[in-house]
């Protein structure tokens, strides 16, 4: 009997304890963050190794012990311990690691903590962007960045303007950066085919800037190098706004201004009296101000309207802009019409799919400028004032040495209409817990149409009794990109991401030309109604490229960081020999402030050091340069024909920057101080040149890897925050100085006289400096200008001529100051330049002592008789000498902006959430010892070698605006 009740009970007990072992615990795992389930979570019993984990909807099942302990793990968030207690269900929520890994930026093809980036890289933020007045993406990005020089080229609306980084890796391939956006390379340049040098339509001026999230500047090889063979001048990263979760916001910005051309700016000119003793002229009762006829107040406007929506599932962004820029010459005028649409949408809790469309149309109306003869400012310079702008019956004067401006601002017409989209679809896969494959698909799609009619009622269409030009140009990029991204951490302490990818893109450009004279009266203008066809052109250009790419990033406690890149780019620029081309890089980082010696002080919240080294390329040069050429039109007894027009080269390949950096990241009183410095060197190998071939072949030169040049330089970026009390004042400050030398030309043949100025490209000195005679002065006695005779030879040839200046700044800076006090906040930002010369090309005409244009009124103080100690010859030349060599450094009050936001109380009962008006002023005043309209300049554009060379160039302007934000 006791044997049965001793069975009983032991069988009792085993039941019990199976029945413990089968206890069932369900729930669901989500973020705390975003109530979002998180798939992939392990769910083990603490003390043993049985577990499961939670599925793609955060759901999890497992048999335990009632009196068990579950542990719930996930990479990148905090661990949770959950005690059983006979519960059934246990939801958990988990928390991110509060490791603080500074801000998340785009880097290429993935994020990055700002704390683990071990490269040389630049952010400018939403608000940057959105609180600048200019409306163009190189508007507001002056002075921004460290190591990023913007230089706008002209004033003209909607005009092309210049953007290095860490000085230029080529002198005829591009020098200006890549530009992506959204992960994919967008269409950038001017592709217009109407001539107007520093005025040329710029195809980045189409984005509007509201649509922008942030912009990442990619500096050093390590970071570039993803990038492969367009990436020696660097990278420029814009991500744009998407929508929110959960979330909607309403947002109306509109603001209008006025610009004007500062009083200071305006040349001083000889007026009629002067005019009068000057030439010994009589002309009575005419005494026309030029520049007052072709100059306004020109009004600017810009309104922007978005909404930003979203569920768990879906986030929507819409957004549309109008921006206008009349400009400060009379005729001048930029309009942009853009809209963009981005979409989301959680397929699964894995698999999101979105699309996005951007779409801007612009009609931008211009003058000819620069070296034309033709040019309104040009011309009003340059018109002595004893000419009238008017004939007593009303006609137009053209009785001046030049064209009259005001019948060209009024009759002349010289327009460009532009219809820009870019569409794209991407899709982004999570599984096996650690992988992400992301698939991009985009079409950046450009058409511009040039129309410039001159009328016969100016001098130009006079000429040619009515003169039409019509210039199409069509230019698309199709471009996959698809990339497959691991990230794990083991053993707590090693945290690895990985990525391979590869890319296609395919190129194509379609241009036709036609221009035409002998037009019936002024009242026609198109082709179809001109008798004469003078030159009619189409061409057409077709390019691809494939790509493999592939990085790899490693830390060791956020404390040791190692990322390693390449990839491989094929193109069909190049020789046949020479296809792909493969760009290495590394870098790494040490976080010395994760150290305990460096942790126990605590001044010290940041330390981090960086090296860096690899290659990057640039493949921007003339398609078709490595093949053999034949050209059409070469007709032979009456048969058409073609001709060979250049020599292939098989080996012709991209230019290799070889770039090195060292850097550090220093934060100092909890972040209250941060330093950021980098030195870099890159050295550029196979520059793209000209080579000379003897006579004898039937050709002058043939295309070929010949050069190197090297740059060097230090970045600096310091940002404090002084006051942190209910007054708030922050400021940052960014400094780069560059040093450009050209290494190795063919045979040390320089490439001399280039453009108005004589730059010169010359072994042992940097890009594009100034070579021409040295003016030692006047001659008291004669009054005539004395040369340097360099070759002692008692006569003044071209042997003569030295080195009198460069173009290249010795520094660039920005200097911002951020005020808030309750309500209210200020900004003042300055930019600065220093150290540059720019040849004064204007002066050739406007100070020279010959010809019929009017002259400078410090001419008035010309050398008269002998004695006379002046800088002003009795009769000049025109020779490009030192004498027109200015200092063009300069410090701009460009931008300083005041706001006021409006209080909640206010707002409430009108159902809005915020709302700040605002008043801001750009380009408020100019420090320089400049003498001509701006000493920013460039009138042949973006030209590598032909820089810092005014020539009656179009000045920017003062403007100052008030307007609007308001968020619902």
């Amino acid at each position: 009997m006791r044997k049965r009740k001793l069975l009983t009970l032991l069988f009792a007990f085993f039941a019990a304890s199976l029945f413990a072992q089968t206890h069932q615990v369900t729930g669901t795992v989500t973020s705390a963050s975003d109530k979002m389930p998180i798939p992939g979570v392990t769910v083990q019993v603490k003390g043993t190794t049985s577990g499961t984990i939670t599925d793609l909807d955060g759901k999890y099942k497992i048999a335990v012990d009632p009196k068990a302990t579950l542990v719930f793990s996930y990479v990148g968030m905090v661990k949770v311990e959950a005690a059983v207690n006979n519960r059934s269900i246990i939801n958990v929520e988990m928390q991110e690691e509060r490791v603080d890994l500074g801000e998340v930026i785009v880097v290429g093809y993935s994020t990055s903590s700002r704390k683990l980036i071990s490269n040389s890289v630049g952010v400018v933020k939403t608000d940057e962007i959105q609180n600048a007045p200019i409306r163009t993406i190189d508007g507001v990005l002056q002075g921004k960045v460290a190591g990023v020089s913007v230089s706008m080229n002209s004033g003209t609306p909607g005009g092309q303007n210049s953007i290095k980084m860490r000085g230029g890796s080529s002198i005829t391939a591009s020098n200006q950066p890549l530009v992506i956006v959204d992960g994919m390379p967008i269409l950038t340049g001017s592709f217009g085919q109407i001539g107007y040098s520093g005025q040329s339509i710029d195809a980045l001026s189409d984005i509007n800037p509201n649509d922008i999230e942030s912009i990442t500047f990619l500096k050093d090889a390590s970071a570039t190098a993803i990038y492969g063979a367009r990436a020696s001048n660097g990278v420029m990263l814009i991500t744009t706004r998407k929508g929110d979760y959960q979330k909607t916001s309403v947002n109306l910005n509109t603001s209008y201004g006025w610009q004007t051309l500062p009083k200071e700016r305006i040349p001083k000119m000889m007026n009629a009296a002067q005019w009068n003793e000057y030439k010994g002229t009589n002309v009575q009762g005419v005494d026309t101000d030029w520049m007052s006829e072709i100059l306004q107040t020109a009004p600017t406007s810009n309104t922007e309207f978005s909404v930003s929506s979203g569920n768990d599932k879906t986030r929507v962004f819409v957004s549309g802009n109008y921006f206008n820029q009349a400009g400060i010459v009379k005729s001048t005028d930029y309009d942009r019409y853009s809209g963009r649409l981005s979409v989301d949408h959680k397929l699964r809790k894995n698999l999101t799919i979105g699309g996005n469309i951007s779409m801007s149309y612009s009609k931008n109306d211009r003058v000819e400028g620069d070296y034309t003869l033709y040019g309104p400012i040009p011309n009003a310079i340059s018109m002595p004032a004893i000419y009238p702008v008017y004939n007593p019956d009303g006609s137009y004067n053209e009785n001046g040495p030049y064209a009259n401006p005001v019948a060209i601002i009024n009759h002349t017409i010289n327009q460009a209409f532009t219809n820009r989209s870019n569409a794209g679809i991407n899709l982004e896969y999570s599984f096996l817990e650690n992988f992400t494959f992301t698939s991009k698909w985009s079409a950046d799609q450009y058409f511009l149409r040039e129309h410039e009619y001159d009328p016969i009622t100016v001098a130009q269409g006079a000429k040619y009794n009515g003169l039409g030009i019509e210039g199409t140009t069509y230019a698309s990029n199709l471009i996959s990109s698809n990339v497959l991204q691991y990230r794990t951490t083991f053993k707590d302490n090693h945290n690895i991401e990985a990525l391979a990818g590869y890319s296609i893109e395919k190129y194509s450009r379609r241009n036709t030309y036609i221009e035409a004279i002998d037009f019936p009266n002024e009242h026609f203008q198109y082709i179809t109604s001109a008798g004469t066809i003078r030159a009619a052109s189409a061409r057409s250009l077709d390019r691809g490229m494939n790509s493999f790419f592939g990085q790899f990033k490693y830390n060791y406690l956020y404390k040791y960081i190692v990322t390693l890149t390449a990839r491989a780019d094929g193109s069909s620029k190049f020789g046949k020999n020479n296809r792909y081309g493969y760009f290495p890089a590394i870098s790494m980082a040490w976080r010395a402030s994760e150290e305990p010696f460096i942790k126990n002080i605590a001044a010290i919240s940041e330390l981090k050091v960086r090296v860096s080294l690899g290659m990057t390329g640039n493949d921007d040069i003339s398609d078709f340069s490595s093949l053999g050429l034949y050209r059409g039109g070469y007709n032979y007894g009456q048969r058409p024909g073609i001709a060979p027009v250049q020599l292939p080269n098989n080996d012709l390949k991209w230019e290799t920057t070889i770039q090195k950096g060292f850097g550090f990241d220093l934060g100092l009183f909890e972040d209250r101080i941060g330093l950021t410095a980098d030195l870099y060197h890159n050295f550029t190998r196979d520059l793209l040149l000209d080579r000379p071939v003897p006579p004898s072949t039937g050709y002058s030169s043939i295309t070929a890897n010949i050069g190197e040049l090297q740059n060097q330089g230090i970045e600096l970026l310091l940002n404090t925050q002084n006051i942190k009390k209910a007054l708030t004042w922050n400021t940052s400050i960014n400094f780069t100085a560059n040093r450009n030398k050209v290494l190795k030309l063919y045979e040390g043949q320089p490439i001399d006289d280039q453009g108005r100025g004589g730059n010169r490209v010359q072994e042992g000195e940097p890009v594009g400096i100034f070579y021409g005679y040295s003016c030692l002065g006047v001659d008291p006695t004669t009054g005539m200008l004395v040369y340097e005779d360099v070759d002692k030879d008692g006569k003044l040839t071209s042997a003569d001529r030295k080195k009198i200046g460069d173009p290249n700044p010795d520094f660039i800076y920005g200097i911002t100051n951020n005020f808030a006090y309750k309500n209210f906040d200020l900004s003042v930002f300055l930019q600065g330049v220093q150290g540059n010369d720019v040849f004064n090309g204007s002066n050739i005409y406007l100070a020279s002592g010959v010809g019929e244009d009017n002259q400078l009124a410090i001419m008035a103080d010309r050398w008269k008789k002998p004695g006379d100690i002046t800088k002003i010859p009795k009769e000049g030349d025109q020779r490009k000498s030192s004498r027109f060599i200015e200092n063009g450094s300069f410090m701009r009050i460009k931008n300083v902006t005041l706001g006021y936001n409006v209080p909640q109380k206010l707002l409430r009962q009108a159902k809005i959430k915020t709302a700040r008006v605002y008043a801001s002023g750009q380009n408020l005043f100019t420090f320089t010892t400049y003498t001509g309209m701006d000493p920013e300049v460039n009138y042949y554009s973006n030209d590598n070698i032909v820089m810092g060379t005014d020539f009656f160039t179009y000045p920017q302007s003062r403007t100052i605006i008030i307007g609007v934000n308001i968020g619902l």
